[in-house]
């Protein structure tokens, strides 16, 4: 079941699941949630999922249409759990939607409500902050997932860095699934086989697009590991990144879900962002 819990906080709502969701569940609660969503605007959630135990079929389905609908609503969603799988389903989150996903433990409570709260905080500096002047990019950051699509925005970041006369930096990054066999047991050890054949490939595409790109700089070629909007963004705020160039299908649907990376940097990043669309 769903009950809404109180967090005393502006623009940040509580909730609480627990047992197993059913159609049943949503359909009570989606209203209520959809009135605090319209009221408070775009808004943070702490979501307490200790006791929660997984959905009915369909009460997952209407789960993720009601993730699509309004992955735009939210900021950030902190996650309290105490299960393993509960974890995984975040990370995996994290990739889909655009809105900052983190999974906090039981004990870790406050540290959650801090996080929600240091966003809000951040929000209302940059609301006061004065205008400040322009100044030319210096250090810029093809993000690239190696569709041609994203070579399309490489050639556009190669644009960017010589009109500036910026460094040009390039990224891609091998997310390091641990898949698990009923959410708790990693699967057989074949895995770590694969996952050694795709970052060797991984690794000779990124040569290869550099060489196309000319980068050829010392340092200015990385590939890392992790879930890609939550690297790219890290790798951004401790490299002095001061434009992310990235690809945008910019198309609806499921091609729209798999496209949120581009989404999630734009709403998060520490510096400028271009989504570059065919």
């Amino acid at each position: 079941m769903f009950e809404t819990i109180a967090v005393n906080a502006d623009h940040i709502i509580g909730i609480r699941v627990s047992g197993r969701l059913t159609d049943e569940d949503y359909k009570k609660f989606l209203p209520v949630l959809n009135d605090l969503i319209s009221k408070e605007g775009p808004v943070s959630a702490y979501v307490d999922m200790e006791n929660f135990e997984g959905w009915e079929p369909k009460a997952a389905w209407d789960d993720l249409k009601f993730g699509i609908a309004h992955d735009v609503d939210f900021t950030r969603i902190a996650v309290i759990g105490d299960k393993k799988w509960v974890q995984w389903m975040i990370r995996l989150s994290d990739i889909f939607f655009s809105a900052e996903i983190r999974y906090f433990s039981v004990a870790e409570k406050q540290q959650a409500m801090d996080w929600l709260q240091e966003n809000k905080e951040m929000k209302t500096e940059e609301e006061t902050t004065p205008d400040e002047p322009t100044v030319p990019y210096k250090h810029i950051l093809l993000a690239t997932d190696f569709s041609p699509h994203a070579r399309y925005a490489g050639r556009r970041a190669k644009e960017m860095a010589e009109k500036y006369q910026a460094r040009l930096s390039l990224v891609h990054v091998f997310d390091d699934f641990i898949l698990y066999d009923d959410f708790y047991e990693p699967v057989a050890a074949e895995r770590f086989e694969l996952q050694k054949t795709l970052q060797d490939s991984a690794q000779n595409q990124l040569t290869t697009l550099a060489e196309e790109l000319d980068i050829n700089a010392p340092g200015s070629v990385h590939l890392l590991t992790g879930s890609p909007k939550a690297t790219i963004l890290s790798f951004a705020g401790e490299h002095d990144i001061d434009l992310i160039v990235v690809g945008s299908h910019g198309r609806r649907g499921i091609e729209r879900l798999l496209g949120s990376v581009a989404s999630g940097i734009v709403n998060s990043a520490p510096c400028d962002v271009l989504t570059v669309r065919l």
